[in-house]
């Protein structure tokens, strides 16, 4: 029975991966060489992307990183020099007089900014791209990285780690797609759930079973289950009559 839930996501994410509307979710040629200011953008990208839309969050960097904190040509030593209220006054209405993060990290993000640029110099030499310049056979180490700084958890990390790999070739790109595992963000866990893939939505629970599932490429598995989550399968009235995996589904009403 997993075998067939497995089979029917996996087949939707063939189909995504046909539609040039979802160019994210295929593979890409070659590694992006990435500027040490487009880094910076990715790695506070990666910061913002909790409690507000991917769009907004990835936005949102590309304009942080764009307007403060670039008096010299260091922008982690920029941050670890200004005082904490400016950090604070910067993130929480700098963004067009928006803050930069919405929801619970509102208050937490100046402080996670902070710290994080003191991490950023200490062990990275003040560039991020020094977190994923790995082999492909120390793939792991990207996740474990990322996972160091603060307000970077265990879906974060793994975001990271599926977005260089796959989006950016980094670490081998398509040669390392075996070395990872899902990432148990929110839409995810709540897929696998209603799926009848795993018996709990906790994020341990997802973890541990889903590397039972023996997936020959993790990251496609939960692009495709992250777009199902984010497209049918909502919190409430989710519209399983339209979901291209409902046949396969223990919570599934058609």
């Amino acid at each position: 029975m997993f075998a067939t839930k497995i089979n029917a996501i996996m087949q939707h994410y063939e189909t995504l991966a046909e539609n040039d509307a979802y160019d994210w979710i295929r593979w890409k040629d070659g590694r992006t060489r990435f500027s040490k200011k487009v880094a910076n953008r990715f790695f506070i990208g990666v910061m913002l992307d909790q409690g507000q839309k991917a769009e907004r969050a990835w936005n949102a960097a590309e304009y942080l990183v764009d307007n403060y904190f670039n008096t010299s040509e260091d922008f982690w030593g920029d941050i670890a020099t200004t005082h904490l209220a400016r950090i604070k006054k910067i993130c929480q209405t700098g963004y067009e007089g928006k803050s930069f993060a919405l929801n619970y990290s509102f208050n937490k993000f100046p402080r996670n900014l902070k710290s994080s640029a003191k991490l950023m110099i200490e062990k990275y030499g003040s560039d991020p791209r020094n977190i994923w310049n790995v082999r492909a056979e120390n793939v792991y180490q990207i996740y474990d990285r990322f996972l160091l700084f603060p307000g970077i958890g265990d879906a974060l990390a793994k975001m990271a780690q599926f977005a260089l790999v796959k989006n950016h070739g980094v670490a081998g790109g398509i040669s390392s797609k075996s070395e990872m595992s899902i990432k148990p963000d929110i839409l995810v866990r709540r897929v696998l759930r209603r799926v009848g893939l795993v018996s709990s939505g906790q994020t341990n629970v997802v973890v541990a079973q889903a590397r039972e599932f023996g997936l020959s490429s993790p990251a496609d598995f939960d692009a495709a289950v992250w777009v199902i989550g984010r497209e049918y399968c909502f919190k409430s009235v989710p519209a399983c009559n339209k979901c291209p995996i409902a046949l396969a589904c223990d919570s599934a009403s058609v």
